[in-house]
């Protein structure tokens, strides 16, 4: 029997992966339908040597199912059997996949690559949300630093294994199924993996007022790090009571004229930052007042705020506003595969698995407590060591 035969179930899940995938690699193959007990199904399992559909014969010699498939396909062994010249590039089956380039996904990399695992590292850029604040002091073995330099440091220790990496890409869709999971990129490649680590962290939660989306860039800011400088010798607003937002503040009092810090509550970051705030002469402060609406054309003119004691309303003419509310995790990608908590975090085990058989999860996208750097660091590093373990377990 010459080409491809693929005996399927209805309803089987991995029989339409099968077919789809071999549709997706304009591949013609005659399907056969089974069900237990019918003569078809006797007719695979005497072929095949299995009863677990879907099953595929390969000019009349069994290949497996659809993850053996996938791998043929991906390592070129799937056309040299049919004979065909291979019409796209030979994509290797990785053992780990990571996604994300901030510390947690770099550790993971440096620690899969320690192990001598083939590794691919996929990333819109590197350093993650570390990118956005200018100095970290409480690294360990680093009084001070400015991120930039621990972002090349990060990258430069795991560049020397040699890692391949695609910084400027993102995953837009993953199949974690079966035992060779499968990635597509914004570039319009696929990659395959035996594992995969997600680490892609979290991004800045929008205040969702009147003004906000048609002022973006043009005066409301998520980054003071990145923005500050833009305002200098003008007044500002920073909306938010915690760590970030009184960093923000510090970033600002380099360069604004005037800070206005407005927080739904007493402020609640470190107390060593509070006191910075509290002693400069250009900040002052709002407590338990909501911000209403940002005010503006062309450009921010102001905030309207309301206090949550008196309901009484006031506007404040600022030139810029920092939104520094907190964070939200970038699991969209597999919100509807894998657990999460109700703030959109992955649950994992204190070995970071996710539930899903070879696939894993570490960093600030997960449920773990105290978003860190040093801690999202040390999960990377235990996600590769539990990839690591499950791929040996594999063997």
């Amino acid at each position: 029997m010459e080409g491809i035969t693929l005996y399927s179930m209805e309803g089987c899940p991995f029989c339409i992966r099968a077919k789809s995938f071999l549709t997706e690699k304009g591949l013609q193959f005659a399907e056969i339908g089974v069900y237990p007990g019918s003569d078809e199904w006797e007719e695979m399992k005497e072929k095949t040597g299995s009863d677990s559909p879907p099953q595929i014969l390969i000019n009349g010699e069994p290949a497996g199912g659809y993850d053996e498939l996938v791998n043929l396909c991906s390592t070129g062994s799937l056309s040299e059997k049919l004979g065909l010249a291979a019409k796209d590039p030979i994509s290797p089956v990785y053992d780990v996949l990571i996604i994300g380039g901030g510390p947690a996904g770099l550790n993971a990399a440096l620690y899969a690559s320690r192990k001598v695992l083939k590794t691919i590292l996929i990333s819109k850029n590197i350093g993650g949300q570390v990118a956005d604040t200018y100095d970290i002091d409480n690294y360990l073995g680093f009084s001070q630093i400015e991120t930039a330099d621990l972002i090349k440091k990060f990258d430069e220790h795991v560049q020397k294994y040699g890692i391949e990496k695609h910084v400027g890409e993102t995953v837009t869709s993953l199949d974690l199924t079966g035992k060779i999971k499968k990635a597509h990129v914004s570039s319009g490649n696929t990659y395959f993996s035996r594992t995969v680590i997600i680490a892609t962290g979290k991004r800045p939660r929008p205040l969702n007022v009147a003004g906000e989306k048609e002022l973006i860039g043009r005066g409301v800011a998520y980054c003071s790090t990145c923005d500050a400088p833009l305002f200098a010798g003008a007044d500002v607003a920073v909306i938010g009571g915690g760590n970030s937002a009184l960093e923000a503040v510090i970033d600002l009092d380099k360069v604004a004229d005037k800070i206005y810090m407005v927080s739904l509550t007493p402020l609640t970051g470190d107390q060593i930052i509070k006191n910075k705030v509290k002693g400069s002469s250009k900040v002052k402060i709002h407590t338990k007042h909501d911000t209403i609406r940002i005010i503006g054309e062309k450009a921010v003119e102001g905030i309207e705020i309301k206090s949550l004691e008196t309901g009484d309303l006031s506007l404040l003419d600022v030139e810029g506003v920092f939104i520094e509310i907190g964070l939200l995790p970038n699991s969209d990608l597999v919100i509807d595969t894998l657990a999460t908590n109700n703030q959109g975090e992955i649950e994992i085990d204190p070995v970071c698995r996710t539930g899903v058989a070879g696939v894993f999860a570490c960093g600030d996208v997960t449920n773990v407590p105290f978003k860190q750097v040093i801690i999202a660091a040390g999960e990377g590093a235990k996600a590769a060591l539990a990839a690591y373990d499950y791929l040996v377990k594999q063997r």
